[in-house]
């Protein structure tokens, strides 16, 4: 399998270590997010160069569900910031999220300032020819019907998903019904978090891709049958990450799908 990706939560404490891990073990893409880039231009710019690994996405690590309006708009701001630090070290693809509830938003107003938030940035981002995928995440955008009803009312070429395979597990959905899901939202995913698990919330359980419950064949299945050719991005959120990394990626490459 070509263009696998790691997602950066790893505990090097130099950027130039990762993308030297990177190419130690066939990784081609690295997905980083916008704290993690925003001081470190000049060092990304280097690995990519030195190393030749691209980075596939940057993460806004934004949140639509705001009290007040300056607040909501200072999060419109940090997507076009996180669009130029993305521009910068060669990508035109952030990742995007929703927002988490929080005390004095009614859950009424969830969508709408979801939706409003989307439709303000997307003007710039077509404008900008950036890329947005939206994340299944959290315990608002995991809710599959959402999504599609974003996708739906928006309707941009610029808009798309970025599937996390297990987050909708995570979120509650049982095992039966995440193949369902997958291939509703694999007409519009354009990027993805390759990830295994066990459980939903509070019982999750990070696991090694192909140690958990996800049908994660099946999900790859699907996707390349809805013609996705982006970054196979893992994702692994147990310990010892390098290990776990490592197994992951020897989990992708020996795939023959």
């Amino acid at each position: 399998m070509k263009k696998i990706g790691v997602y950066h939560n790893f505990p090097f404490e130099k950027i130039e270590d990762l993308f030297k891990w990177c190419k130690e073990n066939g990784v081609e893409y690295i997905e980083i997010r916008r704290t993690q880039a925003e001081d470190k231009i000049k060092e990304i710019e280097e690995g990519i160069i030195k190393y030749g690994i691209k980075i596939s996405q940057v993460g806004a690590e934004n949140d639509f569900i705001q009290k007040t309006r300056e607040e909501f708009l200072n999060q419109v701001e940090i997507v076009k910031k996180t669009a130029e630090i993305a521009k910068k070290i060669g990508c035109n693809q952030l990742r995007i999220d929703g927002g988490v509830p929080k005390e004095g938003v009614e859950e009424k107003e969830y969508k709408k300032l979801i939706i409003e938030g989307l439709k303000r940035v997307i003007e710039y981002c077509e404008r900008e020819k950036i890329y947005l995928a939206f994340d299944n995440h959290g315990v608002i955008t995991n809710d599959y019907t959402l999504q599609l009803e974003i996708f739906e009312k928006i309707k941009s070429k610029h808009l798309g998903a970025n599937l996390d395979t297990m987050n909708y597990r995570w979120y509650g959905y049982p095992v039966e019904k995440l193949t369902e899901i997958y291939r509703l939202i694999a007409p519009y995913t354009i990027h993805t978090h390759i990830k295994d698990g066990i459980g939903t919330k509070e019982n999750y359980q990070r696991k090694v891709l192909g140690e958990g419950e996800i049908p994660i064949v099946e999900a790859i299945k699907i996707l390349n049958e809805n013609n996705y050719k982006g970054v196979w991005c893992i994702e692994y959120e147990g310990e010892n990450k390098e290990i776990g990394y490592k197994k992951c990626v020897e989990f992708l490459k020996k795939l023959e799908v």
